[in-house]
């Protein structure tokens, strides 16, 4: 949950003062807060006198929070830290020709530092921890609360602490909607089964017998894709209590517009920019991957035990090896749904090749009568 302010914001002190009268009226649920603000094209001089411009950002609490960069050595310093800071490779290779700088020093807003962590980012940025004792505001926050509810929470965690209305930034439905579109391949797979399942059926709608047994294997199936799946909860805040409530609904499509444009009138900070990057890339492969899984599924035509086992196994360790990839260099892993459902679409292409090959030698053999061709 982000929070921008125009003009002023929150300082530290400000902060940690509302932290400590908090914890004295025994305040529960309190949020995790992030003061930050970026200060662009600061000058930046290495021990050798070396300089270079880059962004500067002051950060007062944790800097993973505003950063989806991977670390590549060391660890953004702590809230505690005042003499630390953290680099951006761009910047580690312009000023040292290397990333292995842990350690060295390096001067900007006129102070002394020291590198604790180097995080890959091409741009040239630095991260700072802001003094506990600074009276100067940071222009934006990012809060981090558990459980539903957060853009009303904020609002109203703003003015208990009397802290100043600033732009809230809710994209709770925006993450869930991108959630979903991450999940576009196993979807896809999802609705073929549903379709193979019910194509099956009505092959049997004569067979009576047959059919409540086939009745009880496709419950069997639905449980287990409906366990693969493992869709997001959709945000309870969004859900009416009365599914013909138009006015919710108009309401909640100008929430959400404004809320937008509202994000995107506030001016490109460079964790949006991240955030529409990674959103845009996300989007892109889960479509080039839903094509290539719609593909790759009509083509599978499984006819052993043996080859189901291997085909299974092949894919699992395949995914395996590149969402470790991706975990390492990117941050980033497949949800469940991407590693079970399409061994599921391997199993029950078997299982109905089984069933078809079972009816068919059953029909030719007489105990059942051929009544339809299969």
């Amino acid at each position: 949950m982000g929070i921008k302010w125009e003009k002023g914001g929150v300082s530290p002190s400000e902060l940690i003062r509302q932290q400590t009268y908090a914890r004295q009226d025994g305040a529960g649920n309190q949020p995790e807060v992030t003061l930050w603000q970026k200060y662009p094209e600061q000058e930046i001089m290495a021990s050798d006198e070396k300089k270079m411009k880059a962004d500067v950002v002051d950060v007062f609490g944790d800097c993973g929070d505003i950063s989806s960069s991977m670390l590549a050595d060391g660890a953004y310093p702590a809230r505690s830290d005042a003499s630390g800071c953290a680099v951006s490779t761009g910047l580690a290779f312009s000023l040292w020709g290397s990333t292995n700088v842990i350690g060295l020093p390096v001067k900007a807003e006129g102070k002394q530092f020291y590198v604790r962590g180097v995080f890959e980012e091409e741009e040239p940025r630095l991260f700072l921890q802001a003094q506990a004792e600074s009276e100067e505001p940071l222009s934006n926050m990012q809060l981090t609360f558990t459980g539903p509810g957060a853009g009303e929470r904020a609002s109203q965690y703003l003015s208990s602490a009397g802290f100043p209305e600033g732009r809230i930034l809710d994209l709770t439905l925006f993450a869930w909607v991108l959630g979903m579109i991450l999940r576009l391949p196993a979807i896809l797979l999802a609705f073929g089964i549903l379709e193979r399942v019910t194509r099956h059926g009505k092959r049997l709608y004569r067979y009576p017998l047959l059919l409540a047994i086939y009745f009880l294997i496709a419950v069997g199936i639905l449980a287990v894709l409906w366990y693969c799946m493992d869709l997001p909860e959709f945000p309870s805040e969004f859900v009416p209590t009365m599914w013909s409530d138009f006015e919710f609904w108009r309401n909640l499509f100008q929430e959400q517009g404004k809320n937008m444009v509202s994000w995107m009138m506030a001016g490109p900070a460079f964790r949006d920019m991240e955030l529409w990057t990674s959103s845009f890339m996300a989007v892109l492969l889960s479509v080039c991957a839903s094509a290539f899984t719609a593909a790759a599924a009509m083509r599978v035509s499984i006819r052993s035990y043996k080859r189901m086992i291997f085909y299974c196994a092949v894919y699992t360790l395949t995914l395996c090896l590149i969402s470790f990839k991706i975990a390492s260099a990117h941050n980033m892993t497949f949800c469940k749904a991407m590693y079970l459902l399409p061994c599921l679409w391997i199993c029950v292409d078997f299982l109905f090749y089984c069933l078809k090959e079972t009816l068919a030698a059953d029909v030719r053999e007489g105990r059942i009568m051929d009544e339809e061709k299969t």
